[in-house]
C-alpha cells in the first residue's frame, strides 16, 4: 500500500453528486475532502471495523474482486469506480468465506465518521450513496441470473454486454470493454471452472464476437442478447 492522498469527492466521483444542482456542487466540493488510500494489484485484507459512523470505502478507480466460498464452490463479485464498500460487514451465514483481491491497481476514499458527517449533511448526498447500494445489489441479482443460463458461450457474451453498458464504449462498430479480467475472474463471475471458460473464449474468439486485445481491453462485436 502506497502512501495516503486526498482528493475531493465530488470531483472524484461526479455521479456522487447527481442529485444537486450546479451550485451546490460548486459550493460543497472544497469542503468534501476525503483520504484517499491506493491499491496494487494482489490480495487485500481489509481493516477490521472502524470506528462507529464510518460509511466505508468509496472506489474512485480501480477494480476489486471479492470472492465468496461456500462449501468448496466460489462466486464472484466485481467492484468498480463509485461502488460503495464496506468490507468488515459480515456475510449473513456463518459457513461462508470470503476474500478480496486488487485487480487493477485502486484508489479508495475513506467515508470516516468526519467526511460521513459532512456527507449526512446533505439529503441529496444520501440519496446517491443509497443509489449506489441499490445498483450494487441489482447487479448481484444479474450475475445470478447469468449463472442460470444455458451455455457457457451465450453466459459469458451476456456478462460481457452487461459490463459494456456499465463501463464500456463504443468504437465504431464494436464495444470496448476496458476491463482486466482473467479466466480465473470470469469464472467466478458466471460460475464456471476457468478450463470451460478457456474453451468458451477461443470459440467466441473465432466467430468474432468477442476478443482480446492487449492494450484496450475486451472487443465486443455485434448485438446484445436478445
Amino acid at each position: 500500500m502506497r502512501d495516503a492522498v486526498r482528493a475531493n469527492l465530488l470531483t472524484a466521483d461526479p455521479d456522487l453528486a447527481r442529485h444537486l444542482p450546479p451550485e451546490a456542487v460548486q459550493a460543497l466540493n472544497a469542503s468534501l475532502q476525503a483520504e484517499v488510500i491506493q491499491l496494487d494489484r494482489g490480495p487485500w485484507h481489509p481493516p477490521q471495523a472502524p470506528e462507529p459512523g464510518h460509511l466505508g470505502f468509496l472506489l474512485l478507480e480501480g477494480l476489486l474482486v471479492r470472492r465468496l466460498t461456500v462449501d468448496g464452490a466460489h462466486s464472484g463479485e466485481l467492484l468498480h469506480h463509485g461502488d460503495l464498500i464496506r468490507p468488515w460487514v459480515e456475510d449473513p451465514v456463518s459457513f461462508c468465506e470470503a476474500d478480496w483481491r486488487v485487480v487493477e491497481p485502486a484508489r479508495l476514499a475513506v467515508l470516516d465518521r468526519q467526511v460521513a458527517t459532512r456527507l449526512c449533511s446533505q439529503p441529496e448526498l444520501n440519496v446517491a450513496l443509497l443509489d449506489k447500494q441499490i445498483e450494487r445489489t441489482r447487479s448481484l441479482a444479474i450475475h445470478a441470473a447469468t449463472e442460470n443460463v444455458r451455455g457457457l458461450d451465450r453466459r459469458l457474451l451476456i456478462l460481457f454486454w452487461y459490463l459494456a453498458e456499465r463501463w464500456g464504449r463504443r468504437e465504431g462498430e464494436a464495444v470496448v470493454v476496458p476491463l482486466r479480467l482473467t479466466h480465473e475472474t470470469l469464472s467466478l463471475l458466471i460460475g464456471a471452472r476457468r478450463p470451460s471458460v478457456t474453451t468458451a473464449l477461443s470459440s467466441l474468439s473465432a466467430a468474432g464476437s468477442l476478443t482480446r486485445d492487449p492494450e484496450k481491453g475486451w472487443i465486443l462485436r455485434g448485438d446484445p442478447p436478445g
